[in-house]
């Protein structure tokens, strides 16, 4: 043997005389504890004296390995370690339980006694070592700080009692740890190997897990970090529970988002104020999750709900705003768009209620979508008419080119309104479009108890004015919102209109399309003139919004277009004056709208007319084909 290896065994010869001293010395004393007649007969007892004396059997066991290491072996001497605190700590952990179970003061004596001597075996453990300060990189607990990777964000706990899982694959360990929690009014559950602990936490849930750090499978670093990086489990307290006394390993647990870290044999009163303050914080924080997910279903109930009838934006405003719902408003730029279906008054007397509730529901469920779709704000429906804003609460720079294209766009969508009616066997619709931009004062408008966000003021009137002027298939759009518009527009005839509110006559743009980026084209078809081989007698009333007036005037259909009529009346009207219309087939009504003057006479666009009367209309137009031979133009 070289004087190497002499010094060697030399040292470990002292290590396990200092060791063995204090460690037979609690087994004489744990022999005379299992022999006391208190303890002797009363099972409880009996069973936590036998849990020490087993233990003790464990580290006398393991003790007698000492002779196997080999000069610098930390990977031994640190597993050594590990198995003697784990041990020890079972020896203190039912002595403890015993003390406060049994009150025999020859038992409490007895006890005492093996404390003391658990004391003196842990303050000699600790000072078991190879004596080598330098890390070794063989180490498999060095190797793990190496491997791990820091940063994951850590959490904390809930209640003062909980569900606890105990992970640990040494059997005493968990026994004695069940016992210390079981007594505190825990509930435990165990797990033996970190494989198990991630099956057990995903299936049962537990409030808090008591982690051991070194395990055959999974050491608990490795554990940590699948606990950490599980949306599931991250919210889950853990206490490492540890044999290796390393501040740098305790520091590495922390940062991996471990709650806290103790060493074995851990203190019972210190475990159980950690336990109560992780568990009190994981309460907590369970009830800030709860009210942030019932936050988040009452929002989720709002979009639904609201969401049908007001924007996105608005909603979101209600939701974000703590001022969201205060009355008031602020002056804002807007464009405004307002659309109507023509004709729809004498359209719904023909209809049942739930077919004409079926009619609007097509339209404005196509129509609602384009003008989301291009960002605009519905701000309310009215019967057949639809009011959007594009500026409010929401203002981008391209508030104006998006109105326009959504005017388009809802035109162009008309195409699907009437392929849904007529699958319902519904009647087809047309639509008028008005746009304009200005100033509105835009908020929430009502009293305390009901309230609507909405624009208000004269260019709202005015909008509303404007799409008056319209015939189906028509926008009219004002100069304002042409002038602030940036896209290239496509424009058709310009009419020049005297509206209320305004000194001058308006001159309104039809718009039949936008370039890019949209680039949308509206169709346009320009139906033959059609001359009657005789003039036909018609009569026609002036209307007043939706009452009639009190005279009937005489006049003569001389030609038509499609669903334009050439009108000769001696009576002068202004232009864009709805009219009512008999006479054009028998017992049949019809309305229209007076768009232009042109050679003495009037052109009248129809605005509602029934399919018999269409039918006679294009009856009228082959009579003239007949009589004139070819069409000819007006």
């Amino acid at each position: 043997m070289s004087d190497k290896d002499r010094i060697f065994k030399a040292y470990l010869d002292d290590l396990n005389q200092s060791l063995q001293a204090p460690l037979q010395s609690m087994a004489a004393y744990t022999e005379a504890l299992l022999e006391h007649p208190v303890v002797a007969v009363r099972e409880p007892l009996r069973a936590d004296a036998s849990r020490i004396s087993q233990a003790l059997e464990e580290m006398i066991q393991t003790l007698a390995t000492l002779y196997e290491l080999t000069p610098g072996d930390e990977v031994g001497i640190s597993r050594m370690r590990h198995d003697l605190r784990n041990a020890i700590g079972v020896v203190d952990g039912f002595g403890e339980m015993l003390r406060e179970d049994c009150d025999e003061d020859e038992v409490q004596h007895f006890l005492g006694l093996i404390q003391r001597q658990s004391k003196l075996f842990q303050e000699r453990l600790e000072k078991f070592s190879l004596r080598n300060d330098t890390p070794n990189r063989k180490d498999p607990i060095a190797g793990i700080f190496r491997s791990f990777k820091r940063g994951v964000i850590r959490e904390n706990g809930q209640q003062h009692t909980g569900t606890i899982l105990v992970v640990d694959d040494n059997d005493s360990s968990r026994e004695l740890m069940g016992h210390q929690l079981q007594r505190q009014g825990h509930l435990v559950i165990e797990a033996s190997s970190g494989a198990r602990c991630l099956e057990v936490m995903r299936s049962a849930g537990p409030d808090l897990v008591l982690l051991d750090l070194v395990m055959p499978d999974m050491n608990g670093y490795e554990v940590l970090q699948a606990i950490r990086g599980d949306d599931s489990l991250r919210h889950i307290p853990v206490l490492i529970i540890s044999g290796m006394q390393d501040e740098a390993g305790a520091v590495h647990c922390i940062d991996a988002g471990a709650s806290d870290y103790l060493l074995k044999p851990v203190n019972a009163t210190l475990l159980k104020a950690r336990l109560d303050a992780l568990l009190e914080t994981k309460r907590w924080r369970d009830r800030e999750r709860e009210y942030l997910a019932e936050l988040e279903k009452s929002q989720r109930f709002v979009r639904k709900v609201f969401g049908r009838y007001l924007s996105d934006e608005i909603v979101q405003r209600l939701l974000d705003d703590q001022d969201g719902l205060r009355l008031g408003g602020e002056r804002r730029s807007v464009t405004i768009l307002m659309a109507d279906i023509r004709g729809f008054s004498a359209i719904s007397q023909q209809l049942k209620p739930e077919q004409c509730v079926q009619l609007l529901n097509n339209y404005l469920a196509v129509m609602t979508k384009v003008i989301q779709r291009f960002r605009g704000t519905v701000d309310e429906f009215v019967g057949d008419a639809i009011l959007a804003i594009f500026g409010a609460p929401v203002s981008e720079e391209d508030d104006c080119d998006r109105a326009l294209a959504c005017a388009v766009a809802m035109q162009l969508g008309m195409d699907e309104v009437n392929q849904r009616n007529r699958a319902d066997g519904l009647p087809e619709l047309q639509m008028g479009i008005g746009l304009n931009t200005g100033d509105v004062v835009a908020g929430n408008i009502g009293s305390e108890l009901r309230s609507k966000y909405g624009v208000v003021g004269h260019n709202v009137n005015l909008t509303a004015r404007i799409e008056s002027c319209t015939v189906g298939g028509q926008i009219l759009a004002a100069p304002s919102t042409l002038e602030k518009t940036a896209l290239q527009v496509l424009r058709g005839k310009t009419l020049s209109v005297a509206v209320k509110g305004a000194e001058e006559p308006l001159p309104l743009s039809e718009i039949l399309g936008v370039g890019l980026p949209y680039d949308l084209l509206l169709p346009r078809s320009q139906p033959d003139w059609l001359p009657l081989a005789q003039p036909l007698a018609l009569q026609i009333t002036e209307m007043s919004g939706k009452q009639l007036g009190a005279e009937t005037v005489a006049a003569e259909l001389l030609a038509q277009a499609g669903e334009v009529l050439q009108i000769r009346c001696t009576r002068q009207f202004a232009l864009f004056t709805d009219l009512q219309i008999t006479g054009l087939a028998a017992g049949e009504v019809a309305y229209g709208k007076l768009t232009e003057r042109r050679e003495g006479n009037w052109l009248v666009t129809l605005t509602s007319a029934s399919d018999s009367l269409r039918s006679a209309l294009a009856a009228l137009s082959a009579e003239g084909r007949s009589a004139n031979g070819r069409p000819r133009e007006k």
